[in-house]
């Protein structure tokens, strides 16, 4: 349906270490706290409006080409997934584990489907959320008759369905 409700380094983005040769072997030149760090600007750019709190990542971020890690970003107090993969060298690249989506986005999707202005959406309490691919969220509509319930799925691209029970 929509794909303005994804949001957060939604293509990768690549971290490139500044690291160096050590007994020819590179040295990662970015540490746990480097990636953190640059989590919380990255997802505070990609999400302006929202409050951005601490990242944690694994100790030990991976070692090898291909390997993946791991680490959460708190956005509006819900723990968001965000993979950290080696790539060649001292890069990285970093995305989100599965779609983020912001829930105004989707009350916004959901009201432009039924009927406009009139319909009043309440897709729950949190500002973000990061479900399981396919797995419902549910929207209460009112303001169109009867108040009912609209269940919404993010697919595994961002797109959103959205099913008028």
């Amino acid at each position: 349906m929509t794909r303005r409700a994804l949001v957060g380094l939604a293509a990768g983005v690549t971290l490139v270490a500044c690291g160096a040769s050590v007994g020819g072997q590179d040295r990662v030149a970015f540490s746990q706290v480097e990636v953190q760090a640059y989590l919380e600007r990255e997802v505070a750019r990609t999400m302006p409006g929202l409050i951005v709190g601490a990242a944690t990542c694994p100790t030990r971020l991976p070692q090898l080409s291909g390997a993946t890690a791991t680490c959460t970003v708190v956005v509006e107090q819900v723990p968001l997934d965000y993979e950290v993969q080696r790539l060649v060298g001292g890069r990285f690249e970093v995305r989100p584990a599965r779609p983020v989506v912001v829930i105004a986005d989707v009350a916004a999707a959901v009201q432009a489907k039924l009927g406009g202005e009139a319909a009043q959406v309440r897709c729950g309490n949190a500002r973000v959320a990061q479900p399981p691919i396919g797995q419902p969220l549910r929207c209460r509509v009112s303001g169109l008759g009867v108040a009912r319930t609209v269940v919404v799925r993010v697919a595994a691209d961002g797109t959103l369905k959205i099913t008028d029970t």
